[in-house]
């Protein structure tokens, strides 16, 4: 006798409302909805049970209601880079784009400005521009400079979540910094430099600008490691590109003809290829050792053939996503950063990884 099929029952998941996890939690909805925001005011144990339930249960915030209210009214997002010609900029903003796709459905708006050169204030007019704007979240790359804290910090007053990145300033009133320990990068450039050079040597250093603190952080992480080396070595000289190719090719041909004994050269910022160009017509007979930050086509090429030995790397696509993503954490899923610094660790890349 043939065996009868049964119908086969089909299941609907039912999305798990907040009415739901408190009940099951035995606490009010105001109790779980200050534990899915972060809010304070909830014990550590209660927050942990909901915590556990929210996992166990998959829940998860109606993303699609949110749309449709911020449709109406989107949340505007002000995004400040340095200028283009720095190729790492142009992959964090790869990373921007990436996130911009993801998360515009869900009622944001990017607006991105790119800034010329390294001045302050460019920087000014750009931010009173997003002020005016009325924007709600506001990621900038922040320079050391008083009146740009100050604008910042206004902005801020104005209930804009302000995210900074890559380069950390004291006093700036932030939801949170996305970038690296630069002071702890600078220090691990100066003990491969020591490695590299084992006897006796002058250094030059190339940096971006004494506006960023990046660049601050890094040279003091630099020089305070060389000074504590049991190896000779001397920092002969420190100049700034702005991460001009062609302004780090000038200084490097200065080097070069000025000092002797040069051994090797730490470029904390961009411009690279123009180093790599002027050590190309250089009559020093030894190889100058060479180390960077930032893994992209042209430190990645430069490790390749030998020219560069160390690139020190920080995942600009995924600053740049991140930027995006914190914000709309913030904002619509008004979640706060779990740390108010969101820290990018340090990649040490040798040319056998590329």
């Amino acid at each position: 006798m043939k065996k009868e099929k049964l119908p086969e029952r089909k299941y609907k998941s039912m999305a798990v409302t907040i009415k739901e996890i408190a009940d099951l939690a035995n606490v009010s909805r105001a109790t779980v909805d200050k534990v899915i925001h972060r809010r304070p005011g909830v014990k550590k144990e209660t927050e942990e049970r909901i915590l556990t339930i929210l996992k166990e249960l998959n829940y998860q915030p109606n993303l699609i209601g949110k749309a449709l209210v911020n449709s109406k009214n989107p949340y505007k997002l002000g995004i400040i880079l340095t200028p283009e010609y720095n190729t790492y900029i142009q992959y964090t903003l790869k990373g921007i784009r990436k996130a911009e796709k993801e998360f515009t459905q869900f009622g944001i708006e990017i607006t991105v400005r790119m800034l010329s050169s390294l001045d302050p204030v460019e920087l000014m007019s750009i931010l009173n521009e997003f002020q005016t704007m009325n924007i709600s979240g506001l990621a900038v790359l922040p320079m050391d400079d008083v009146q740009v804290k100050s604008k910042i910090n206004q902005i801020a007053k104005n209930k804009t979540a302000v995210v900074t990145f890559n380069s950390r300033l004291e006093g700036i009133d932030e939801i949170c910094f996305i970038g690296q320990d630069h002071y702890k990068g600078g220090r691990i450039a100066a003990g491969l430099m020591e490695k590299i050079i084992p006897e006796e040597g002058d250094i030059g250093v190339i940096i971006s600008t004494k506006n960023l603190s990046c660049h601050q952080d890094r040279l003091l992480g630099f020089t305070s490691r060389i000074a504590e080396s049991k190896t000779p070595l001397s920092i002969i000289d420190i100049q700034e590109n702005q991460d001009r190719k062609e302004d780090a090719f000038r200084i490097t041909l200065e080097y070069c003809n000025k000092y002797p004994g040069l051994k090797g050269i730490y470029v904390a910022g961009g411009g690279i290829a123009g180093v790599a160009s002027a050590l190309s017509l250089s009559y020093n007979k030894s190889r100058i050792k060479l180390i960077c930050h930032d893994l992209l086509p042209e430190s990645s090429t430069l490790l390749k053939n030998g020219t560069v030995d160390f690139v020190l790397g920080q995942s600009a696509i995924e600053q740049g996503y991140q930027l995006i993503k914190v914000l709309f954490d913030y904002l619509v899923m008004e979640q706060a950063p779990k740390d108010r610094f969101y820290e990018i660790q340090v990649e040490i890349i040798s040319g056998e990884m590329v």
